[in-house]
């Protein structure tokens, strides 16, 4: 049974995580992924656009801190110039759009930080939502255009650095104090949330727990002044420890929430095929079937074991046959009096039981 569900957990939630990262039946408008210093979303951005140049998916680049244009960009947008706008930044998003021919579009926004930082001062009068609401609305055509041909698909992906400190907004008149914060209004507005966490700081941290000990921090988490980057990896690691874990987050249309953990191996360049059948083979796997996150056979054995021993709630057919076949004592009683008249409980006096009449009159 436990081996029956992980199988088909592992087929349902790979097919999930294929979806996402191929941008495959508009899986998910708005993705968010969150970073640190300790793992950056990078290669899971760059995972990104290498399943777009596959899938022949224009892919439009929104930069705030990358100043080097990324492999496997068709369209890359400066944006950390100051007199660049969002509504300026929007308007080229949407220019672009429109003279694309493509049906399936991928923005991405390497920092999502730098735009919540712009929100929260009242000054700039940006509105979060309706600026990354305006990049996932389909450029506005003819009529007859818009009959003839289908509206294209745009999915966006932003990255948000979950430990750089935003500004504090200046006092105003209007009170802010009953306003969301920007990670909030963005977890609340994404229908996918994807959060990146190093693979040796995990392994660092399942060490401790298998010794009963407490689990190190790192990084700004270690509260030591000067420390941003506090664990370093070893150069020469083996293959199974190069690549960086995945924390989905996954919101159905019908509410239904899904959380795996995913690891995503770290490939170089001579190790991706640019084309032919292995290029489109998923390397993406379950952190449960990871060699170092594998249980031990042992404990699938127990598993199993007590796989049967739990209660059962189907019944057999004779089961069934029996149940009907059961006649619940004083069950006429409960139709006697019909519908609106109350209930009626009945009872027979027996043998076993000690009643007093006069006891009862006093």
């Amino acid at each position: 049974m436990a081996q029956t569900n992980l199988s088909h957990r592992r087929t349902h939630n790979l097919l999930l995580i294929s979806k996402l990262l191929n941008q495959r039946d508009h899986a998910s408008p708005f993705t968010l992924v969150l970073d640190t210093l300790e793992q950056t979303a990078k290669p899971l951005i760059r995972e990104y656009l290498r399943r777009s140049r596959l899938s022949k998916t224009s892919t439009i680049f929104l930069a705030f801190e990358t100043i080097i244009k990324p492999r496997d960009v068709d369209h890359f947008i400066e944006c950390y110039d100051e007199s660049k706008s969002p509504e300026r930044i929007a308007r080229e998003v949407m220019e672009l759009l429109a003279r694309s021919g493509s049906k399936r579009h991928l923005i991405i926004i390497d920092s999502l930080t730098t735009l919540a930082s712009i929100s929260t001062n009242p000054a700039s009068r940006l509105n979060l939502t309706a600026f990354l609401s305006s990049l996932l609305q389909p450029p506005q055509q003819p009529q007859r255009a818009q009959q003839a041909q289908e509206q294209p698909q745009i999915s966006l992906v932003g990255v948000y650095h979950t430990d750089i400190p935003l500004p504090s907004s200046p006092p105003s008149t209007t009170s802010t104090s009953y306003l969301p914060s920007p990670l909030s209004l963005l977890s609340y507005l994404a229908t996918t949330i994807i959060t990146v966490h190093s693979l040796p700081i995990l392994l660092a941290e399942q060490a401790a727990r298998a010794r009963s000990l407490v689990a190190p921090a790192y990084g700004l988490a270690e509260e030591t002044e000067g420390v941003l980057i506090g664990f370093k990896p070893k150069r020469d690691l083996k293959l199974e420890e190069r690549g960086l874990v995945l924390e989905l987050e996954h919101r159905r249309k019908s509410g239904r929430g899904v959380l795996e953990w995913y690891f995503l191996p770290s490939t170089t360049k001579a190790q991706q095929p640019s084309s032919g059948p292995h290029a489109f083979r998923e390397i993406i796997t379950l952190l449960d079937d990871h060699p170092l996150f594998r249980k031990p056979k042992e404990d699938e054995n127990v598993d199993q074991q007590l796989s049967g021993m739990t209660f059962e709630l189907g019944l057999t057919e004779r089961q069934r046959l029996e149940r009907e076949g059961v006649v619940l004592p004083y069950f006429d009683a409960q139709k006697a009096g019909g519908g609106g008249e109350g209930g009626r409980i009945l009872y027979d006096m027996g043998v076993e039981d000690d009643f007093d009449e006069e006891e009862d009159e006093i």
